[in-house]
């Protein structure tokens, strides 16, 4: 009854092709990772620009009526500003061609 043995070795230590592909898989998991956080940011992102763009034709009074922030109705008039001065340079364009 002193006898004493184990049916199945007991293995320490991972073999070298193991412990490569173990590392191998979790360098793939943590790039998908990656990808995907990647991804949903750029989602994000396009969503965001998407909803700036269906505000953006909207004029500074509009803006305001609504309750928009003070940096968006900044940045419409700039915007509009911006416009005026290439319509004004494309009229001076076409008085200098005539």
């Amino acid at each position: 009854m002193n006898e004493r043995t184990i049916g199945v070795p007991i293995r320490l230590a991972r073999s070298l092709p193991e412990r490569v592909l173990v590392d191998v898989v979790d360098a793939l998991r943590r790039q998908l990772r990656g990808l995907l956080a990647a991804g949903r940011a750029h989602s994000e992102r396009r969503r965001l620009q998407r909803e700036f763009d269906a505000v953006s034709d909207m004029n500074e009074t509009l803006l305001k009526d609504i309750g928009a922030p003070e940096w968006l109705i900044t940045q419409a008039a700039q915007r509009r500003e911006a416009q005026r001065q290439q319509l004004l340079e494309l009229h001076q364009w076409g008085r200098l061609a005539e």
